[in-house]
């Protein structure tokens, strides 16, 4: 049912057992090494579909809302009061820099209103004696107006030495560290909104984008972890000039415990990536170590110990070079790479390239 290809696969493994048999007692001690292999999950395709393989798109962690910290003036940093891992409220200060300059600004500012202010005073009071002439007192009125304008720009920058948080935040990086000068606008930190969603921000071909419908249920791989499932909450409307791609922003559960900046892909086959109830799941055709009729059977590697079960499977024909199969959850780690070399119960190490 499976065809040639899959007739072909069935005897290199044949092939490969017999050569592992035929080693002897000289291969006791290979045999106790424990063999790396590669292990892929199942993808979901929707029931009766019978469209291509399902194809890979390289994917990054992150939070719906990141902030770069910086101060809007230069100096030397005088504290950092943050660390990665940190969750601060939001207006918390992230840094300082010695506010020498900005401080001497603006006593002189307030030293010139102050000047101006009892200048005026005096006007008020000797202009109905004539001692002074109304044009003398709107100009000082003027430069009162000027002066306290430059005291409000001074008190800004003053308070711009102090860099704070713009919403509640996880401390994601810190790159600078107390006695570094940092130019205006040069990083501190970066944070993420507490509160934000977390994202799969995946980069995927113009044409599967295209066919994407936001809400479809989307399984991700993040390296070093078991695959999850998320949701597609929307896609860009624009490709990446370099790359030309189109941004995919995945929902993921804040329950997952991923964090910021990690690493992983995401598998689409056709228009959808979620199976329907009574759907099938697409392998590749080299995990299927033997078959007979429409069963056949795959090594599983169990998460927890890391032994490969040997697992039947129901075989529903190919899908371009792609197994369609039924009887295993999605989340499944499936042996491709390896498995003719693997017996039933065996410790396996998966390759985590």
């Amino acid at each position: 049912m499976v065809g040639s290809v899959m007739a072909q696969r069935l005897l290199l493994a044949g092939l490969a057992a017999s050569a592992m048999s035929g080693c002897g007692k000289s291969s006791d001690k290979a045999e106790s090494r424990v063999p790396v292999v590669v292990a892929v999950s199942p993808v979901g395709q929707s029931a009766g579909s019978a469209s291509g393989a399902a194809t890979s798109f390289p994917l990054r962690v992150l939070y719906d809302r990141e902030a770069t910290i910086s101060l809007r003036v230069g100096g030397t940093l005088s504290a950092i009061s943050v660390h990665p891992g940190d969750v601060v409220p939001s207006g918390a200060m992230i840094a300082a820099i010695t506010p020498t300059l900005q401080a001497e600004g603006e006593r002189r500012a307030a030293a010139e209103v102050d000047r101006l202010e009892r200048a005026a005073r005096r006007n008020t009071e000797l202009l109905p004696q004539g001692a002074v002439s109304e044009a003398q007192r709107e100009d000082t009125q003027s430069a009162l107006a000027a002066a306290r304008a430059s005291l409000r720009a001074a008190r800004y920058d003053r308070a711009s030495t102090i860099a704070r948080t713009p919403f509640a935040s996880l401390v994601l990086a810190r790159t600078r560290e107390v006695g570094e000068t940092v130019a205006p606008g040069e990083p501190i930190a970066r944070v993420a909104d507490v509160n934000s969603q977390l994202l799969a921000r995946a980069a995927v071909a113009p044409a599967v984008a295209n066919a994407i419908v936001p809400g479809t249920m989307v399984q991700v791989s993040i390296t070093g972890r078991a695959p999850i499932m998320g949701r597609v909450l929307r896609k860009g409307s624009a490709a990446d000039t370099a790359t030309g791609t189109i941004d995919v922003d995945i929902g993921l559960a804040r329950s997952s415990g991923l964090a910021s900046g990690l690493t992983g892909s995401v598998a689409i086959a056709g228009s959808s990536a979620a199976p329907e109830p009574g759907g099938t799941l697409l392998l590749p055709a080299e995990a299927l170590i033997d078959a007979k009729g429409a069963q056949g059977h795959v090594f599983v590697v169990d998460p927890a110990t890391s032994v490969a079960r040997r697992t039947a499977v129901r075989l529903h024909g190919l899908a371009g070079d792609m197994l369609r199969i039924e009887g295993l959850p999605l989340n499944a780690r499936v042996i491709t790479a390896g498995a003719g070399f693997v017996r039933d119960g065996q410790k396996v190490r998966v390759d985590g390239r």
